[in-house]
């Protein structure tokens, strides 16, 4: 009897013991459950809420989105008259020349050829500068990233920075600045080289410029003239990238075209574009009835053609105002 006592006492301490070790193996499960699903949660929140509160903030940049493309430039009864105006001053100049003009007040515009396709020249370097500003807003960049101005960098043509000695150092805002008021060369090839040109195309494709190409250096005035609507709109970057894009694009050491023909005191951000036979300079006039002005060229007398540019822009600001 005693030995019937003794073994059921110890069948339920065993059962006892199962039962507590069972019961802490559902504990510890459950605890590393949990402490899983909160570390998780708060990987994804340290990720992801400086983010929100970025974008709440309004300084984060759409880098990825694609834009759809803007309708064609269609004159309206006012600026029919404008679009006459010029297509007379074109017709007795040497060479190929196309135009586009849009108001920024009322989104109203023309184009004379502005479909076609002409030689970007320099003008290619407004999607590398923009591209370099929106990798920048994402944090990718840093613009203030000292560089040292190596030989193999050293390009012939525009800018003061292929002068330089070996080892000269300069940031890439720096370098975007030259590229912008001395469309610099040089600064074009280092800048370039840091983005590679996979994210260049990216740009222009979101942007919706479908008749550029970064690889042919073709654009056209439409092209062009989307690009600084998009600026404008402040739709690609944050508001200071925008400001400083604009800012490099002002008075630069390349006056004697669009600006040229603009009364003085009122800001002109432009890019030139020059090449054998091209000269081309497109941008925005910030006067009371702001408006993006493109003048693309192809085949010209160059004399002739930078005779040209003012007097149309000197027209077109008379006739839109």
């Amino acid at each position: 009897m005693a030995e019937k006592v003794k073994n059921s006492l110890l069948k339920d301490f065993h059962q006892e013991k199962s039962s507590e070790d069972k019961k802490k193996i559902r504990f510890t499960v459950l605890f590393l459950f949990g402490l899983t699903v909160l570390l998780t949660v708060l990987a994804i929140a340290y990720r992801e809420v400086p983010r929100f509160f970025k974008e709440m903030g309004g300084s984060a940049t759409v880098v990825s989105q694609q834009f759809n493309q803007l309708p064609s430039a269609t004159p309206t009864p006012k600026f029919s008259g404008l679009k006459k105006s010029v297509e007379e001053m074109l017709s007795p100049l040497r060479g190929v020349y196309g135009v586009y003009f849009q108001s920024l007040g009322t989104n109203e515009s023309f184009s004379i050829n502005g479909k076609e396709v002409f030689t970007a020249a320099s003008l290619i370097k407004l999607p590398v500068m923009l591209t370099l500003y929106r990798e920048a807003d994402a944090g990718r960049v840093d613009l203030d990233t000292v560089y040292s101005l190596k030989d193999s960098d050293r390009t012939g043509g525009a800018g003061s920075l292929g002068n330089k000695p070996t080892g000269y150092q300069v940031t890439y805002r720096e370098l975007a600045e030259l590229m912008g008021k001395q469309s610099d060369n040089t600064a074009y090839t280092i800048i370039t080289r840091l983005l590679g040109k996979e994210k260049i195309e990216a740009t222009i494709e979101a942007l919706g410029m479908r008749s550029t190409s970064f690889k042919e250096n073709e654009t056209t005035p439409e092209d062009i003239g989307f690009f600084f609507e998009r600026l404008y709109r402040g739709k690609v970057l944050t508001d200071k990238s925008k400001e400083e894009i604009l800012s490099v694009l002002t008075d630069t050491i390349w006056e004697d075209r669009i600006p040229a023909g603009i009364p003085e005191g009122i800001k002109v951000s432009h890019k030139i574009g020059t090449e054998l036979r091209v000269i081309s300079d497109a941008g925005i006039i910030f006067s009371d009835n702001p408006f993006i002005l493109v003048i693309l060229s192809e085949d010209v007398n160059e004399i002739e053609a930078k005779k040209a540019l003012p007097e149309i822009s000197a027209k077109i600001y008379e006739l839109s105002q």
